[in-house]
């Protein structure tokens, strides 16, 4: 190897060592407070970020979410998300959700856990292929057979 790829190499690692590592978790950066732990309903919302009169407004890419608690107040998903992709499944909307996430000083969230709530117990929720062994958080087409995921929820 000539020299100046062994100094690129040192200081990759040497970056690579102040990361924390992957947990799940995001980074923590200025502005952001301690996690929160809501329940409650996903609603859509228009670009105006009011609730749409069409339930069609949930589909696609532009959706924008919210968590509806049972105190009246609506607590806003960061549009930046990826998480937010299974509000998109109207039965995810239907089912009572607590949501573990990141409180950013904006008053976005970000979603850390999802988890649905049944008398009064906590299930993980996600979508899988049985024949790939595959867990997705979003809703459509397995990516290798290109069959339907499956919604589930499961005990932690």
């Amino acid at each position: 190897m000539n020299p100046l790829t062994i100094l690129f190499l040192m200081a990759f690692i040497a970056l690579m060592s102040l990361l924390k590592p992957v947990s799940g978790q995001p980074f923590e950066t200025a502005g952001q407070t301690a996690l929160v732990v809501l329940r409650g309903h996903v609603v859509c919302l228009d670009s105006a970020g009011k609730r749409p009169d069409s339930a069609a407004a949930c589909d696609g890419q532009t959706a924008r979410f919210a968590l509806s608690t049972g105190d009246g107040k609506l607590h806003y998903f960061s549009a930046a998300d990826a998480a937010t992709a299974m509000f998109t499944d109207a039965r995810v909307r239907r089912r009572e959700l607590q949501i573990t996430a990141q409180a950013a000083a904006d008053n976005q969230l970000e979603i850390v856990r999802l988890q649905s709530v049944r008398e009064g117990k906590l299930y993980d929720i996600y979508y899988f292929c049985e024949l790939c062994n595959i867990r997705a958080y979003a809703p459509g087409l397995c990516p290798c057979c290109r069959n339907e995921m499956e919604l589930r929820e499961t005990a932690p």
